[in-house]
């Protein structure tokens, strides 16, 4: 008997929090857990503008090249909506157009501003992992609290992108806002 969506979304998690209790080692076992939930992030948007039959789901990378190619191996070519994902390694703000998702792996704060402007022009989601990328506008930030991999969402930037992303996935994280409240 086939899962319900809800059941899927509950595995799914399931499977990640116990590679999360695995160790890393090298940082691969890390990044094939971030490829794991940037998929969830794929099957749980919605998209301002739907694609085009059989056009494929495009996922930018930014930075490590060792995360593009985590990411290759786990999500490539996986169904989403009906559509295969397609990886592609970005090497500037102008090949953002046409990805529906860019991911950064990277810390270079100049750069990360530079693409999230340009991503955020073409209503595209955008996940990173460094502890500034929502301050620097990104959308979903990827984090490892008390040795377990986490993430945290930005709603305003969000809002701009024009995804939406399903409240069973948004759950599992945590919201935070770009506001000051006088802590760091």
């Amino acid at each position: 008997m086939p899962l319900s969506p809800p059941s899927r979304l509950l595995a799914s998690i399931v499977v990640l929090a116990s590679v999360a209790f695995q160790a890393p080692a090298a940082g691969e076992p890390e990044d094939e857990l971030k490829a794991a939930i940037v998929l969830s992030f794929l099957r749980y948007g919605e998209w301002p503008q739907p694609l085009a039959p059989n056009a494929p789901f495009t996922v930018g990378v930014f930075g490590r090249s060792s995360f593009a190619d985590a990411l290759k191996r786990m999500v490539e070519n996986k169904p989403v909506d009906q559509h295969a994902v397609r990886i592609i390694q970005l090497k500037s703000a102008a090949e953002v157009q046409g990805c529906q998702v860019v991911y950064f792996a990277s810390e270079k704060a100049p750069d990360i501003q530079v693409i999230v402007q340009s991503a955020l022009a073409g209503r595209t989601l955008t996940i990173g992992e460094s502890k500034d990328f929502l301050n620097l506008g990104g959308a979903v930030n990827f984090l490892v609290v008390d040795g377990h991999m986490s993430f945290e969402v930005s709603l305003e930037a969000l809002e701009r992108t024009g995804v939406a992303v399903s409240s069973k996935l948004l759950r599992f994280g945590q919201i935070r806002s770009h506001k000051k409240e006088g802590r760091s």
